[in-house]
């Protein structure tokens, strides 16, 4: 069963990501900033969290719902990512080559096609043309680990992996002189965000919440995610805190696709469980936060103007929106993946060989991205998932 609300996340984080490296990596507009259009764009951490949350919500599905061994998930993953990771990876390669940019080192290829590339680059860092294959490098870790829990003792080995997640929360503050034992601290603290995922799904008969606390929710990511209480970038416990904000967004929209009447005892979240969060977020967003201060004030009126105007009424008006939409964003979804990966290449490519180019070179982007990103889903995918279920 598809989860149609979970597609409209998957669609709306994938666009979110595509408009942010746009704004962010064309070398006209990274020069500008122009604050309104880079307020609007900044939405790609935030898009990243919402992927890793989504990603441990539908392979728990998942894994339910087909009965997967250990073996046989690892060869649907395989399967599922490696074909359209290697063909955008080789494409960034040429792009790299083309444009004479040559910024690529021996252990960023390595790194990169062995799925150990961090922004921080404790191993290697991703290749330039293609960074945002650093997020897969955690996927891939996620799906590895996870795989070595499939069993008849598995809530005993997620339990395990819990609490050394935990430990490594604490430990990425610390500072460790080992660059692989950084790295290894990095993978399990991020773990926490997919094991979220993975928790929300299999405790969602037990919560119940509404549209509104979604919307509030919803509103509040910025004004969080935005903090910067600790001196890293990267900050862990503030992704956590936008993990649990989330939790109403994913609920709603796997309550909303699943018919089944549950009668186990619900515990109702409602905006009165985050308004607390809201008012301590909102507090130190005054002194300690990465946006600028117009986008600052509008990050905290957002959530009240929700928690005023969000009614039946809207709504209504909001699902009747998707139900129109509907077709488009699923499509989206259904092109998320190889989408996320080849934008990144084209925009590099287009960038540099048209520098001073805005608007052309964003019209060439989308449906170059999107064209592309067809190809590989619609045929190419599909073809290599035929083969597969013929051998």
């Amino acid at each position: 069963m598809k989860y149609k609300y979970l597609e409209y996340i998957r669609a709306f984080a994938a666009l979110a990501v595509f408009i942010n490296h746009i704004v962010g990596k064309l070398p006209y507009l990274e020069k500008n900033k122009i604050a309104a259009l880079h307020s609007i764009g900044a939405w790609g951490t935030e898009a990243v969290i919402i992927f890793f949350l989504l990603s441990g919500v539908v392979i728990n599905h998942t894994v339910k719902k087909y009965s997967q061994d250990t073996a046989s998930f690892i060869k649907k993953r395989a399967i599922r990512i490696l074909p359209i990771y290697c063909i955008c990876v080789l494409f960034a390669i040429g792009v790299d080559y083309i444009t004479n940019f040559h910024s690529n080192t021996t252990s960023n290829y390595i790194g990169t096609f062995f799925f150990v590339d961090t922004l921080q680059g404790f191993l290697t860092q991703p290749l330039s043309t293609i960074a945002a294959t650093w997020s897969l490098s955690f996927e891939v870790f996620f799906y590895i680990v996870y795989a070595l829990t499939i069993g008849k003792n598995q809530t005993k080995w997620l339990g395990i992996w819990i609490t050394l997640s935990i430990v490594a929360v604490y430990l990425y503050y610390s500072s460790i002189p080992n660059k692989i034992v950084n790295y290894f601290v990095l993978m399990l603290s991020f773990s926490t965000l997919w094991l979220c995922g993975y928790y929300i799904y299999e405790f969602r008969h037990s919560i119940k919440t509404n549209f509104s606390t979604s919307i509030f929710a919803f509103s509040m990511i910025p004004l969080i995610n935005r903090l910067q209480i600790s001196p890293y970038y990267y900050d862990i416990v503030i992704y956590l805190i936008t993990a649990f904000v989330c939790v109403p967004i994913f609920v709603f929209a796997l309550n909303c696709g699943e018919q089944a009447i549950s009668t186990q005892k619900k515990i109702t979240l409602t905006h009165w469980y985050y308004l607390p969060v809201y008012l301590l977020a909102a507090f130190l967003s005054l002194n300690y936060s990465k946006s600028l201060l117009i986008s600052r004030i509008i990050y905290l009126f957002v959530p009240i103007l929700s928690l005023i105007l969000i009614n039946n009424k809207i709504e209504f008006i909001t699902k009747q929106f998707l139900r129109r939409w509907e077709k488009v964003m699923l499509f989206i979804a259904s092109i998320s993946y190889a989408l996320y990966l080849i934008h990144m290449p084209i925009i590099f490519l287009l960038g540099r060989l048209m520098p001073n180019v805005v608007i052309p070179n964003i019209i060439l982007i989308v449906i170059i991205a999107f064209s592309i990103s067809i190809l590989l889903e619609h045929f190419f995918q599909k073809k290599v998932n035929q083969f597969f279920k013929k051998a």
